[in-house]
């Protein structure tokens, strides 16, 4: 860097100023690294997939690096990944995950009590909360849910609306079909109406016995799309409408930042439909005399470039006419009478900037080049008639986005510029490569894998997925890859419309300067300058809070900080304990050993050695979780056809050969339970599991308790002996089991208990409990299945399993189950885990002899392998088996180095029946 900067200022020593004037740049005192973000880590997501059912399961991996060489973090250990529904504003379901050698993977399996519609993974670090939205890495996905796709209607119906122009409004009206609601529903449903800017919702009362009820809305006429969502307590329906197909925008952003009347300008620009998509577009260019003074036309995103000189006194309109011949017009930005125009040709191997002035004066100027919110270098130097040039080579600056800001004599910006630079050789080059190109069905499929770098092998961390390619590209029409996260996406704002678009050809890459045109030079993410840091970075697994002693004096309570040692007993398969001082603030952080699980029972006091009083209070810290945000309209855009038709067809193929994966949906008239109630504390499980066949209440609990019955399973035992039998297990504690099943999974309060806490199940105090339930029969209760066993997958789900769903009414699963203690000084909680371990399953079929043929093997998604390493020769080498489904099949693997460096590569092959 230092020879680059040393070049640069001898050629420019006929432009430089003097040694006073340099004194005086405020531009070049800026430090060498000024942004914020540029201490954030990046977090690249690497889905199995943008398009799911609720039978499926999401698996992904996630690569962690510094924001300015993209190397391994060294900084969190810890990721947190959660399942979005951002309609609901709430996380559905949450991962944490160790990262180790900056490579984290997971896995999230759905099940039918989900929604069905757009929902959101994302993934952040502790330490990344210090950087705002910019960097909690988010995708969008699409989940449909099973079901009979011909049984139940859609109670949403006739809907109408009719344009009032002179309200500038939607006069929208809709029909709900009360008597097509789901059987179990008795209550009050909810009518939501999203839209971008605005939402409404509408109380829809079955018991007034009408058929059909209408409801009104009046919707801005802006808006090109609505969501519909009728939300019952045990079913809920979407749908969504497009009010105005027609409906785009059109934008035009000249190179640099604006036009000057007399100049020739570059103007890239950016057409979106009503889905917020890029299309194609073509039109003409106007000026307020309707004289066509340029045309143009986008390409498959709805972006491009054109050239034009604006007059002075002139005002210029873009105009697109649609297929139904209806005519808009856009008007482009405003001429300046003075100021400068930047120009950044590009050349094979180098880039030459061109600035031109208003006025022909030799006036200073300053050119600022930066990456990442890294300064590169400056250049000062002068107009020459107005006019200045520089060329510079793309071997000398860095790979991806590059900012280059212009500054006037008072070093003030006058223009700006992003840009993409490619130096060669600069990504991984990972090559795949199968022993055929040709296998047929259930066949041992092999895989040699080669990671090199420059030519010279290197190793890496790759995943690799095999996937049916028509499903795939069918159903995932934008993707990203982790090339174009960390060298495009990572660093500029907003969304970018099918990002591995620009790397997969050279003529695609070309276009990627129609990105920088229209959307880098607004949105760089690294403008803002550096603050002070609210959060640290996660290590590992950790509790940590305050201690403070209440001192009662003059009847008020006055806060005294001094050390304190603590104790914490942690429970588990064995028994921890952990002793520590507190820093003279109070504060205390419990680092703990790694673990897998849903968490760990703990209890925490004061030893007797740090105070003898009882006035202690300890606070547990709590984990804030960053604020859910996303724009409405991103998150109620209709599927599209294709995407739809694919994955229906695939779930009715699914459902014809294991008609198992439909959910549960026993009808409230089909079991006899006395005056159930469907309390908020109950909807979820009715919605997964169905009403239970026996509940017990609390007045009947406590009605035929007996001293030697106080604990949950001696009541059941004595009370309920034809429903629930118990035994004793080697381990020395009780187990209960639901006459008629192999396995009975507990449940409480909606939690299900881990094996390992099954012992304590028994204690649970009588009068702890609200009601107890008994549901057999139910084809979802193996959805617990990876919850309550540490050893999923190798141990397969119970073939007849039922549930004791239990609900307390501390409502806080079993740690609330039990009476606290009235000391003061002494609590209870559970300590973070990571989240369960699970490989990806592949069937094996070795032996042709063996193989059951009768049982359908409909996996589209082959093979999920998120962490191979290559040797230090780069090679690696894996094998997996296809399923039943023939055709194409192609291979991903994606890869990172130690020292950053990045990769992508796709391979085919094809799959025939015998």
């Amino acid at each position: 860097m230092k020879k680059q900067i040393l070049y640069i200022l001898i050629l420019f020593n006929v432009f430089l100023f003097s040694q006073k004037s340099h004194s005086q740049n405020p531009i070049e005192h800026q430090m060498d690294v000024f942004s914020n973000a540029v201490d954030a880590e990046k977090i690249y997501l690497q889905l199995s997939g943008t398009t799911f059912n609720t039978s499926e399961t999401i698996w992904f991996k996630a690569v962690v690096t510094d924001v300015l060489y993209h190397m391994p973090t060294k900084k969190s250990g810890v990721l947190h990944v959660e399942l979005v529904d951002p309609l609901d504003n709430r996380i559905v379901d949450k991962s944490l995950l160790k990262i180790n050698n900056g490579i984290s993977s997971g896995f999230f399996q759905m099940h039918s009590s989900y929604r069905e519609g757009n929902y959101v993974v994302r993934a952040y670090t502790e330490w990344n909360k210090n950087f705002g939205q910019d960097f909690i890495s988010s995708i969008p996905i699409k989940l449909y849910r099973i079901q009979k796709l011909d049984s139940k209607p859609n109670p949403i119906k006739n809907i109408v609306f009719t344009k009032d122009h002179t309200a500038n409004e939607f006069s929208l009206s809709s029909t709900v079909a009360v008597k097509e609601l789901d059987s179990l529903h008795t209550g009050d449903a909810v009518l939501y109406v999203n839209w971008k800017g605005g939402s409404d919702s509408v109380l829809i009362n079955p018991k007034k016995k009408k058929p059909n009820i209408n409801v009104q809305h009046r919707i801005p006429i802006d808006i090109p799309i609505i969501n519909f969502r009728l939300e019952t307590k045990n079913e809920e329906f979407t749908k969504s409408v497009v009010l105005d197909n027609e409906y785009g925008s059109l934008q035009f952003f000249p190179e640099g930042g604006s036009f000057v009347e007399g100049l020739q300008s570059v103007v890239g620009f950016k057409y979106l439909d009503f889905k917020g998509k890029g299309a194609e577009v073509q039109g003409i260019i106007e000026d307020n005399y309707s004289n066509v003074v340029a045309e143009f036309k986008s390409n498959a995103l709805g972006m491009g470039k054109v050239i034009l000189t604006p007059k002075a006194g002139q005002t210029y309109y873009a105009l697109l006419t649609t297929e139904s011949g209806n005519t808009f017009k856009y008007e482009l930005p405003k001429a300046k009478k003075v100021g400068q125009v930047l120009s950044l040709a590009h050349r094979d191997s180098s880039k030459v900037l061109r600035i031109w002035n208003k006025e022909s004066t030799s006036d200073s100027l300053f050119v600022k080049l930066f990456h990442r919110g890294k300064n590169l270098f400056f250049l000062k130097a002068r107009f020459r008639n107005g006019m200045f040039s520089y060329k510079f080579e793309r071997k000398d600056l860095p790979n991806g986005v590059i900012g280059l800001t212009v500054f006037d004599k008072h070093y003030t910006p006058v223009a700006e510029r992003h840009f993409f630079n490619k130096p060669k050789e600069e990504n991984l080059s990972i090559k795949m490569e199968t022993a055929r190109d040709h296998y047929f069905v259930r066949d041992s499929v092999q895989v040699s894998i080669s990671t090199k770098h420059n030519g010279h092998p290197v190793p890496a961390s790759v995943s690799i997925m095999a996937v049916d390619s028509s499903y795939f590209y069918g159903t995932n029409l934008e993707r990203n890859t982790i090339v174009s996260y960390f060298l495009l996406q990572s660093d500029i704002k907003g969304t970018v419309e099918n990002p591995s678009y620009y790397f997969e050809n050279d003529k695609n890459f070309v276009e990627l300067d129609y990105l920088m045109l229209t959307q880098g030079w607004t949105n760089y993410k690294y403008k803002e300058e550096k603050k002070r840091r609210l959060f640290s970075a996660e290590k590992g697994l950790e509790v940590k809070g305050t201690v403070v002693n209440v001192d009662r004096k003059n009847g008020s309570d006055n806060l005294v900080s001094k050390k304190y040692e603590l104790n914490m007993l942690l429970m588990g398969e064995s028994l921890e304990t952990h002793t520590q001082e507190t820093d003279s603030g109070g504060h205390f952080r419990f680092e703990l050993a790694d673990s897998y699980g849903i968490g760990k029972k703990f209890v925490m006091q004061p030893s007797d050695a740090s105070i003898k009083s009882e006035n202690l209070k300890i606070n547990i810290q709590k984990y804030e979780v960053p604020k859910i945000a996303f724009e409405t309209e991103k998150v109620i855009v209709p599927v599209d056809s294709i995407i739809d038709m694919k994955v229906i067809e695939k779930m009715e193929e699914d459902i014809r050969l294991d008609p198992l994966l439909l959910p549960n949906t026993i009808a409230l008239n089909e079991v006899v339970v006395s005056d159930y109630k469907i309390t908020p504390e109950r909807a979820e499980m009715v919605k997964l599991h169905g009403i239970p066949e026996v509940v017990i209440e609390n007045k009947e609990l406590i009605s035929k308790q007996k001293k030697w019955t106080r604990g949950l399973y001696r009541w059941l035992l004595f009370n309920y002996p034809k429903e629930i039998k118990v035994g004793r297990v080697p381990a020395g504690f009780e187990l209960a089991y639901v006459y008629g099943a192999e396995w009975t999974y507990v449940v409480i309060d909606g939690i299900p208990v881990h094996e390992r806490d099954y012992g304590l199940i028994g204690n649970i105090p009588v009068s702890a409990v609200k009601s107890a339930e008994i549901i057999r029969n139910t084809s979802t209760a193996n959805t617990y299945h990876n919850q309550v066993f540490d050893c999923a997958p190798i141990c397969p789900p119970p073939p007849f399993p039922a549930i004791l769903a239990i609900y307390t009414y501390s409502g806080e699963g079993l740690s609330g189950a039990f009476p606290k203690t009235k000391r003061t000084n002494l609590i209870n909680g559970t300590a973070p885990q990571y989240s369960p371990i699970r490989e990806y399953y592949v069937p094996e079929y070795n032996d042709s002899e063996k193989i059951d043929w009768s049982i359908p093997d409909r996996r589209i998604m082959l093979f999920w392998k998120p962490n191979i390493i290559t040797d230090e020769n780069g090679q690696a080498k894996t094998t997996f088996f296809n399923s039943d489904i023939t055709g194409k099949v192609v291979l991903i693997c994606e890869g990172i180095t130690a020292n950053g460096k990045v990769g992508y590569s796709e391979v085919f092959y094809q799959v025939k029946n015998h």
